[in-house]
């Protein structure tokens, strides 16, 4: 059991077929599969081993999945840098994970740390720079005579560890979730069922592939069923729409502050065209962009739950009954409970922390056994997000416990208060925290990001609360922002807002 089997079934049942699109150069599977056993050759001849840690540190590009891939081919694990972090932030990961090897890139050398600084890493490899990578990728495709290609690699247990994927980053310090081959395996098979994902469709990709939603929702499931991905570094709206439309491109994948974009281009829709299936994920998705969003493509933004430690999916909201609003069912044989602090199970309609079991569940978090058994008690994953269940199951996510307010002695969620504002026809984008308060103990502060061409001023907005839910939730405070914080996959950091 290895996730680098998607890669050779694949080129057994789809040798021709284009597997990446990237820039001005496509790849077949065939293509794809003497990349991954010339690189995993490679790998082998520097002396990685089985259970190595091998460090990608760039942006997305074909190399990122070359090597994620022959990595995994001998057994050997990808720890997966965010190419956004700086010296300090990548120091740490490496570190932390052991790396014996770093992957990277030109425009990021000037973040690597001294030798001095990371003295387990015995080889550094610039893709740019590397000859093999060179001839591999940008020659004639065939590898260079003195690398003997790995097309079997060494006996894999489906509880092998396959990547180690970083979180936490928006809350302390990061852990590495180790996922398994097997997390890694059902979670693509579990996406492409409940999606129905065939060889035919092509899907894009631009958010960064060391995250969860990236790397296992849209890579392993494409790949996993033969499609074709359109990679992108970043995300560039023109290049994007551009691409949509010369590949009819009919999966689209992004995060909500993209919709929001394309939500305020309305000359947008007739580039959007080719799409016959959009989601959403990183974070959740106000109901009110939704309706907005039928309104104007006539499809859904379908959406899940899951995170990092759960290999992406969790629940999906589903294709035959879409409910806007909800993060859906419990996906596949997954199970969920709404729990309460003592772990006693809520009823319907009842808040309370969503705890998880299934063959998705992380091994733990690497060299962090404190943080582990905190994580996953009695045989779940406690999520640390509030949800209920409603009458017909479908599940609501209502918020983080960390960030709940509590202000007056009441719990106001700061999803609950943000969902609404998105319904003011000014609003663009909102994060809403407690701020310190000497009467309340925290003050519920709303930050606002306004529309093009649209204006409001606080009171009209607080007026619009007021007439919408109960006092205790209205903002004490709106302050009106050029922008809001974010992580690279566009989710809203709160800790930052409490800094302004």
């Amino acid at each position: 059991m290895n996730i680098a089997d998607e890669f050779r079934n694949a080129a057994l049942y789809c040798p021709g077929k284009k597997a990446l699109i990237f820039e001005d150069r496509s790849y077949t599977y065939a293509d794809m599969e003497r990349f991954i056993s010339a690189t995993a050759g490679r790998l082998r001849n520097l002396g990685v081993e089985k259970g190595d840690r091998i460090a990608i540190y760039m942006p997305n590009r074909p190399e990122w999945i070359v090597f994620y891939y022959g990595i995994a081919r001998i057994g050997a694990v990808s720890v997966c840098v965010p190419a956004a972090y700086k010296k300090e932030e990548m120091k740490g990961v490496v570190v932390d994970s052991r790396s014996s090897v770093i992957v990277t890139c030109r425009s990021l050398l000037r973040h690597l740390p001294s030798r001095e600084e990371i003295p387990l890493v015995r080889d550094t490899i610039i893709v740019e720079e590397d000859a093999f990578v060179r001839r591999l990728l940008h020659g004639n495709g065939q590898p260079p005579a003195l690398t003997g290609a790995v097309t079997t690699g060494p006996a894999i247990s489906g509880d092998d560890t396959a990547a180690i994927l970083y979180t936490g980053g928006t809350t302390g310090i990061p852990k590495g979730a180790m996922l398994t081959h097997r997390n890694l395996l059902y979670s693509a098979q579990n996406v492409s069922f409940h999606e129905r994902m065939t060889p035919s469709d092509i899907g894009t990709c631009f958010l960064p592939l060391n995250h969860v939603f990236a790397q296992c929702h849209i890579m392993h499931t494409f790949f996993g069923g033969c499609g074709t991905l359109v990679l992108f570094p970043g995300f560039d709206m023109d290049g994007i729409v551009a691409a949509v439309r010369r590949h009819r491109v009919t999966r689209f994948y992004a995060v909500p502050t993209i919709f929001i974009r394309f939500l305020n281009s309305p000359e947008s829709k007739k580039h959007l065209e080719s799409l016959r299936y959009v989601f959403s994920g990183g974070t959740s998705l106000p109901a009110e962009i939704v309706r907005r969003w039928v309104d104007m493509f006539g499809i859904p933004i379908h959406e899940a739950y899951g995170m990092t430690e759960t290999a992406s999916i969790v629940t999906f909201n589903h294709l035959f009954r879409h409910k806007i609003g909800s993060i859906g069912m419990p996906a596949g044989i997954i199970e969920l409970k709404v729990v309460d602090a003592d772990d006693k199970e809520m009823k319907t309609g009842e808040r309370g922390e969503i705890i998880i079991r299934g063959p998705n569940i992380m091994k733990g978090y690497y060299e962090q056994p404190e943080e582990t058994a905190r994580a996953m008690r009695n045989g779940w994953l406690h999520s640390g997000d509030v949800g209920v269940f409603d009458e017909e199951g479908y599940l609501y996510i209502v918020d983080r416990i960390k960030d709940i307010v509590i202000t007056g002695g009441e719990n106001v969620y700061p999803k609950e208060v943000e969902d609404l504002l998105h319904q003011h026809e000014a609003v663009n984008e909102c994060g809403v925290v407690g701020m310190p308060h000497a009467e309340y103990g925290e003050a519920v502060t709303a930050f606002v990001t306004m529309k093009p061409g649209k204006n409001v001023d606080e009171k009209t907005l607080l007026a619009f609360c007021r007439e919408r839910m109960a006092s205790y939730k209205v903002p004490k405070a709106i302050r009106f922002v050029t922008d809001l914080p974010k992580t690279p996959q566009g989710k809203i950091l709160r800790r930052e807002l409490r800094k302004f």
